[in-house]
């Protein structure tokens, strides 16, 4: 079993992704964990997920800590700096623990299959085509599923990729136990990614199997969610944070005089929303 806290305060984690700059509905997530996570006097972590490593810039990570400057968004636990991230926090110090979880799972196979791969996919779910052949490893040819026996949405995801990395829903449960998260804040577009973590959790053993997490409406715009695959704008740092005060505000049907400043915004929200 890894470490993790042992006492039982809400502890949260802020999780962006250093893959683009970041836009709106990130401002939004932002806020919202914030909010949730302070208003419970509980801990917060920053927890950059550099996994996609193809698509990793270090201007996006020093625009992770620009945007949460900018929001006056504090947290607890996690980098200060680009620099402090690469040496210390990013997911490359953790890879051996990865593997050594890995190790603990059982019904997994190796799969070659691609998007393009006839009969491998239905309406985008994998149908388990290479969960008998018996495949053995090959770098860039072949990835590590587990066989969830049709229990989750997902199907059979992928825990390692072919580029031998662990898979975000492989990793990001892995961290959150890491760091005793039990409270979490993201879009609903992930509900199912929370399921998949939520069954390697219970497989694992690990205490966030009975994590909290709360799934809050997307920023829709011209019929497309926002978001950096979509080209959504980033955020202008020269702007006044107001505005993303008074996002929120709107969408949680709080008192709009409370948008003049954060710390009016976490009170409004203390007095307005239970959970």
């Amino acid at each position: 079993m890894l470490c993790i806290h042992e006492n039982r305060q809400i502890i949260s984690r802020i999780a962006p992704t250093p893959s683009g700059f970041l836009h709106t509905g990130n401002a939004y997530n932002f806020l919202l964990t914030y909010l949730y996570t302070r208003s419970k006097n509980g801990f917060l972590y920053l927890r950059i997920d550099d996994y996609d490593v193809t698509r990793y810039q270090r201007q996006y990570v020093q625009n992770i800590f620009d945007v949460l400057e900018f929001l006056g968004v504090d947290y607890d636990g996690g980098a200060r700096s680009v620099l402090e991230f690469e040496s210390k926090f990013s997911f490359k110090h953790r890879f051996e623990i990865y593997k050594k979880e890995l190790l603990r799972l059982d019904d997994t196979y190796f799969c070659d299959c691609t998007k393009k791969t006839p009969n491998a996919y239905v309406d985008g779910v994998y149908t388990g085509l290479c969960r008998d052949k018996n495949l053995k490893y090959e770098k860039d040819k072949t990835a590590l599923r587990i066989n969830t026996n049709g229990e989750i949405y997902l199907g059979d995801f992928v825990l390692f990729k072919k580029d031998d990395m662990p898979s975000y829903n492989f990793a990001s449960v892995v961290d959150d136990e890491l760091l005793g998260v039990n409270f979490i804040v993201r879009g609903e577009d992930l509900n199912e990614c929370s399921a998949a973590q939520i069954y390697l959790a219970k497989k694992l053993g690990f205490r966030f199997f009975d994590a909290k997490i709360i799934h809050h409406e997307l920023l829709i715009k011209d019929g497309k969610k926002l978001s950096k695959s979509s080209n959504a704008p980033a955020i202008n740092l020269k702007e006044d944070p107001k505005i993303y005060y008074s996002l929120v505000a709107k969408r949680l049907k709080l008192n709009p005089g409370c948008a003049d400043s954060l710390s009016n915004l976490l009170y409004e929200f203390q007095t307005k929303i239970s959970f």
